[in-house]
């Protein structure tokens, strides 16, 4: 279960056809091109439509509905601004008794500009192991004709070739023949499990709305009649939903229709996961089932073998505490490669903790393996934890099944309740749990299952601590040095940006970071990093700087910037009205404290005026003062986690405008000599 995706929570827990074309559609639409380039491309379009004649596979239509279906079919003129419309898009899941899982999609894409013609090529990816997949019908809709895809062209192929523990993830690809602006594609896909994820369970999200619009959509599922089902819908008006039995089934059947492209062009917008019109299926009465599954196919996985508890004595030797033995192992445990074992059932069950520590890598539910085994042998007890990463960790709480779980964790027992462990990241210290994990709820697999709420680190904890100390000479140069100091997720962001740089770069690569910050034609003249792979201790920069013109003239005055480490810039001062919350995932603060001495006589008449302000989306100060011949600056801010609603777009503008140092002049101040 890695953390970055639900691997196994659509369509019914099944990998279901993931085309080419519905895989494009996650991006916004293209741009137009250039009119040249437009022609040209109509041009081609003509030129295939003439040449379809000399395509001898072709067949009529004889089929009365899809005739009906293509006669009223939309086109561009109906829908301008996009490449492609769905005309048509159904669904049937069918969960038989035994627990085997039948998925058919039947889907009618039209084409309506010659960018839509590169959604002819089409890619499904499946699990070999334990899916079946068939095509029964892949072909082009062209006037009355249809033209099929020759078997020949049709290709599986490994996602991963060479890579064994993938050998079992496929992708069929084939191209539809004869697409032409206008055309038609037609693909149905039938999905089979024989053997099923959680007995007499079915639960998935089935995403109603796509990057292109959508015009009919009909949905049909079939379950025993003894199962009971719960259909929630998410950011559309509710369908109507028919339930009737047939025979020993009870059907479930809704249509929806018109529904637009969902494009999101926003910044800091939540994921498209968050914000999609779906159906929630689940059968589960609770969470106490899945609990118990989970317990069931995890059970023994854990043991500590004799290599286990070598490993164990090894790795805590020296260790005087209990705390100091946790940081230890998870330390351990985190520099494993991470590498995600999704074929088959291995995507809910983990390989043993002893195969784990013989492989020397896992994925995060076999790294929590590992490391709940390593606890075991010097006596602390854990728990596994299912977290859900996705819209901001929150649970259905009236829809239950593993599928809302895409993540793994521990728990261990704690003073004031429980301790959370993460080793699935080599950067996050063993006292902190990374963004999207933080602030989500778990699934504690611990009797019949106890939810609970992951903490949240604060801002003090995600800190950037900075000194800077400049000496201004009569000539108005100037070198000095800065400390920076990172805490928390602020140092686990820069331990991933400075990791894959070498040593020797380490200027280079900050350079063009650091140098405008610190003041006028500064250049970096070294870098020293400390601590660098040590996640536990603070993240340490000391930078050495020179300027030849700190200071510059201006009139009879002498003007410089102070150090301004905080500012981002304003991405915001233009932006229309939002349609979507914005998301801000992690607290973080900032302190910042700069002298610069000038030299004996020097004056400062001129300093930016103090700044206050607090407001939803954070808080900042700063101020300025000049005495004797030192002249301070200090900065303190901090950002605040949250989902933002669009109407707080003022707000967003103002605290945006604030960091930008937007009517500060740059924090410009002026120098008089004597």
């Amino acid at each position: 279960m890695p953390v970055t995706r639900n691997t196994r929570n659509t369509e019914a827990g099944l990998r279901v056809a993931r085309e080419r074309g519905c895989s494009r559609q996650s991006a916004p639409e293209t741009r137009a091109p250039v009119p040249a380039l437009r022609a040209i491309r109509c041009c081609l379009g003509v030129l295939s439509l003439l040449l379809l004649t000399a395509m001898g596979s072709a067949a009529p239509i004889t089929d009365p509905a899809i005739l009906e279906l293509l006669a009223h079919a939309p086109t561009a003129k109906d829908y301008p601004h996009t490449d492609a419309v769905w005309v048509l898009r159904t669904t049937e899941i069918s969960l038989e008794p035994s627990g085997a899982l039948l998925v058919t999609e039947h889907k009618f894409l039209k084409i309506l500009s010659p960018e839509g013609l590169a959604l002819a090529n089409w890619e499904i990816p499946y699990d070999s192991v334990r899916e079946v997949l068939e095509v029964p019908i892949k072909r082009t809709l062209v006037g009355n004709q249809a033209y099929p895809v020759a078997p020949q062209q049709v290709v599986d192929s490994a996602v991963y070739p060479g890579w064994q523990w993938y050998d079992a993830l496929k992708i069929k690809r084939f191209p539809l023949p004869a697409a032409v602006v206008g055309s038609v594609l037609e693909v149905e896909t039938v999905f089979r499990r024989s053997a099923p994820r959680m007995p007499n369970e079915l639960s998935t999200r089935l995403q109603l709305q796509q990057a292109y619009p959508v015009c009919v959509a009909r949905y049909t599922l079939r379950v025993p009649r003894t199962l009971p089902l719960a259909i929630r819908f998410a950011h559309l008006a509710a369908p109507e939903v028919v339930a009737r039995t047939e025979g020993d089934r009870r059907v479930y059947r809704w249509t929806v229709r018109a529904l637009p492209a969902l494009k999101i062009t926003e910044v800091q917008a939540p994921p498209t996961e968050e914000l999609v019109a779906s159906a929630r299926v689940a059968s589960l009465p609770g969470w106490a089932p899945v609990a118990a599954w989970y317990a069931a196919i995890t059970a023994g996985k854990d043991t500590p073998t004799p290599a286990v508890r070598a490993t164990a004595a090894t790795l805590t030797a020296g260790c005087n505490t209990p705390e100091e033995r946790v940081t230890a192992l998870v330390q351990a445990v985190r520099t494993l490669p991470y590498v995600a074992l999704e074929m088959g059932n291995l995507s809910d069950i983990p390989q043993s903790a002893d195969a784990v520590l013989r492989r020397q890598f896992g994925d995060c539910k076999e790294k929590a393996t590992l490391l709940k085994a390593l606890l075991r042998a010097v006596g602390r007890e854990s728990w596994y934890v299912l977290v859900r990463t996705s819209e901001h960790g929150a649970l259905d709480r009236a829809l239950y099944g593993p599928g809302e779980f895409n993540h793994v964790i521990l728990a261990i027992p704690a003073e004031h309740g429980y301790h959370f462990l993460d080793p699935t990241l080599a950067d996050v210290p063993a006292t902190l749990l990374p963004p999207g994990v933080e602030g989500a709820e778990g699934l504690m697999i611990r009797g019949p299952g106890e939810l609970v709420h992951l903490p949240v680190t604060t801002a003090a904890q995600n800190g950037t601590d900075i000194r800077v100390t400049a000496s201004v000479l009569p000539d108005g140069s100037a070198r000095g040095q800065a400390t920076l100091t990172f805490t928390g997720m602020a140092a686990v962001v820069q331990r991933g940006a400075l990791a894959p740089v070498p040593t020797e770069r380490y200027r280079e690569a900050l350079e063009g970071v650091l140098a405008p910050r610190l003041g006028a034609e500064v250049a970096i003249t070294g870098v020293t990093v400390n601590d660098l792979h040590t996640p536990e201790h603070p993240l340490l920069l000391t930078v050495t700087f020179t300027s030849q013109a700190y200071l510059q003239p201006a009139g009879p005055q002498l003007s410089g910037q102070l150090p301004a480490f905080m500012y981002q810039p304003n991405r915001f001062r233009n932006v229309e009205p939002r349609v979507y919350p914005y998301v801000q995932r992690m607290e973080s603060s900032l302190h910042e404290e700069v002298t610069i001495t000038l030299p004996d006589g020097w004056q400062a008449p001129v300093l930016p005026a103090p700044l206050t302000y607090t407001g939803p989306f954070g808080r900042y100060a700063d101020r300025s003062e000049f005495t004797g011949n030192l002249l301070h600056y200090t900065c303190d801010m901090a950002t605040y986690r949250g989902v933002f609603p669009p109407d707080t777009l003022d707000d967003l503008r103002h605290w945006s405008a604030v960091l930008a140092l937007d009517g500060r002049n740059s924090l410009q101040y002026f120098i008089r000599k004597p």
